[in-house]
């Protein structure tokens, strides 16, 4: 399912707890997986109605000695590529920013000067793999080489770990792409899984109208995504619920 948070999810169907399993048989892959296949799986980034499970995703077994989190996304406000990272990994980095806010670094890059390995070492430090600098130093570099390769949003990984080998490896990831840079990486956005898209939201976006769909009972056309925003808000200071988020670009004339 195209949906975050899933180790902490339920399937809405059966009440089985979890969209992530550790098993050790072919027996317990296949128990496991006609909990999960054909049912509906519940997510904090989900929304009530969940997503369907549609296929399972079955890797190798990683012997790890520690969870860490590292992304790479765009600080708007310092308008630079901005590398967040933490010794606690394997979770919601939001919990770990509310909880422990401290554990949280960040490293701002230069845009025209590019990384500078000093700060790179310096981050190897922090998330306690001092030992093992060299592979974080090779992995912030390629990170960073991809995310501006191939137009990232995004890229986070969840968790990096440590193997009991000693080898630093992404374990889990989620990359985003700049929808604006489509006609530069066609081949990625060739490769994107439409099955799970609204329906609603893939027949407006043929029309290049920003929708999401929300599922109350007052639908939203408005000319411009602040007023749109502001129409939302006060539908629901009303005790209404807007049906969705619908701005049509700030094009729309009277006629």
């Amino acid at each position: 399912m195209l949906g975050g948070g899933r180790g902490l999810g339920h399937f809405k169907e059966t009440g089985f707890q979890g969209g992530v399993h550790i098993v050790d048989t072919p027996e317990k892959v296949q128990a496991v997986a006609k909990q999960m296949l054909g049912n509906t799986l519940v997510t904090k980034q989900s929304g009530a109605d969940g997503l369907p499970c549609s296929a399972i995703y079955i890797v190798e077994k990683i012997g790890i000695d520690k969870e860490l989190y590292l992304s790479l996304t765009l600080d708007r406000a310092g308008a630079s590529p901005t590398f967040i990272y933490s010794k606690h990994g394997g979770m919601s980095i939001e919990d770990v920013a509310h909880s422990n806010p401290e554990a949280i670094h960040k490293l701002r890059v230069n845009p025209l000067k590019g990384l500078d390995v000093k700060d790179l070492k310096e981050a190897a430090v922090n998330l306690g793999l001092a030992e093992y600098e060299d592979q974080v130093v090779s992995l912030f570099q390629k990170l960073y080489q991809c995310f501006n390769d191939k137009d990232c949003d995004m890229i986070e990984i969840n968790p990096l770990v440590l193997t009991n080998k000693g080898i630093v490896m992404a374990a889990d990831s989620k990359v985003t792409i700049d929808s604006n840079a489509e006609f530069r990486q066609k081949e990625l956005f060739a490769t994107e899984d439409k099955t799970q898209d609204n329906a609603k939201e893939a027949h407006a976006k043929k029309y290049d109208l920003n929708y999401i769909h929300i599922g109350g009972n007052i639908g939203c056309l408005v000319n411009g995504a602040g007023l749109a925003m502001s129409t939302m808000d006060i539908i629901s200071m009303y005790e209404g619920t807007p049906a969705n988020f619908l701005d049509v670009g700030g094009s729309a004339e009277g006629e």
